[in-house]
């Protein structure tokens, strides 16, 4: 008895590395910011939305893994030996039982918050979910999936305030609301939209496998430094400009101080030399990813429940990082590469001036 509960624990395990369930937070973070800008930043609000999100970027991730699992076992050996433990057809079982899932706590949410605009959202989330990997395949197009990936937070934010029924309130005030919040949804937007190719460095040999090309990985094989830099420099600018024409709060000035993390980042894309290399630049994006989002929601909306429920969210991040992740997590000599990485990139680009 014992022997089989081991063997199911390591199961289960499995299951939750294979399907990175750590990236239920990216999700949960703009949903709570929503709720919090709707007046539902409850506790029981909270843990609903915690277990939606992570049932649901469970779906999306099991998902992935299925349409994927050709390129997956060249891109992604780690991840797809953990997908053979678990067994291919009790993922396929999983995948309906997960989507099966979401439309029950779908249907929860429509009980509490009900409302034609919440229940719209809710429907496309699990349609986009879905096309994102099957069908359409929207993440094997070149540009529409980067802003797919892009509704992982502004997308998801729009979500949790809609919750607050926003559209039954008189005009001026859901105008305002929109007004108040859709700079910091576009400056996020175009932070993730410029720099998530950097998932796709590691990823090269499998997607020429199946005729896809990253438009992000384009610009670093033609040598674009110039293009890319000013990629990351995008959403610092838009900030600046943003607030000079007084459409954000000053405060939200402060993100300007994450601009040398960006140029960091964008120079070790280039400098970048094995596989290695790019788990790791890949790896901090995403940790930059979350902090980033999470700093920006903070600077829009200073609210303590807010500010409880990111640090809750964080946690959850690195302990599922430590133990429920399929690769390896950061050490401080995986940063000192990237910054070794970074003047790498410096020095080769005044080489070639």
């Amino acid at each position: 008895m014992l022997i089989r509960h081991r063997h199911y624990v390591k199961k289960a395990a499995a299951f939750l590395r294979c399907a990175s369930c750590r990236f239920a937070t990216l999700y949960f973070v703009p949903f709570f910011a929503g709720l919090v800008l709707a007046g539902r930043d409850t506790l029981g609000y909270a843990a609903l939305g915690a277990l939606f999100w992570i049932v649901h970027s469970l779906a999306i991730e099991v998902t992935n893994r299925l349409s994927d699992r050709s390129e997956d076992v060249v891109n992604r050996p780690e991840r797809t030996r953990l997908c053979e433990y678990v067994g291919w057809q009790a993922l396929k079982a999983m995948q309906v039982g997960l989507w099966c899932a979401v439309i029950a706590i779908d249907a929860v949410w429509l009980v509490l918050a009900g409302n034609p605009e919440f229940a719209f959202l809710l429907a496309l989330s699990i349609g986009i979910g879905i096309a994102y990997s099957c069908g359409p395949r929207l993440a094997r197009t070149r540009h529409v999936g980067l802003l797919v990936l892009n509704l992982v937070f502004g997308g998801v934010f729009i979500v949790g305030w809609s919750a607050g029924d926003p559209f039954s309130r008189p005009t001026h005030v859901w105008l305002d609301q929109i007004a108040f919040f859709m700079p910091v949804l576009v400056v996020v937007g175009i932070f993730i939209a410029t720099l998530v190719g950097v998932k796709d460095l590691t990823d090269r040999a499998g997607d020429l496998r199946i005729g896809y090309r990253s438009p992000f990985v384009d610009l670093i094989e033609r040598r674009s430094v110039f293009v890319i830099r000013c990629l990351g420099a995008c959403p610092f600018a838009l900030i600046a400009a943003f607030a000079s024409l007084g459409l954000v709060s000053g405060r939200l000035v402060a993100l300007v101080g994450f601009a040398p993390v960006s140029a960091i980042l964008t120079e070790a894309v280039r400098g970048a030399q094995t596989s290695a290399d790019g788990l790791i630049v890949r790896e901090v994006f995403y940790n930059y990813w979350l902090a980033f989002s999470s700093i920006a929601l903070l600077l829009l909306l200073p609210q303590k429940t807010l500010a409880l429920a990111i640090v809750g969210a964080i946690s959850y991040w690195v302990l599922t990082t430590r133990w429920l992740h399929w690769g390896e997590r950061l050490r401080a000599v995986d940063l000192v590469q990237l910054v070794r990485m970074s003047g790498l990139s410096a020095r080769e680009s005044a080489q070639a001036r």
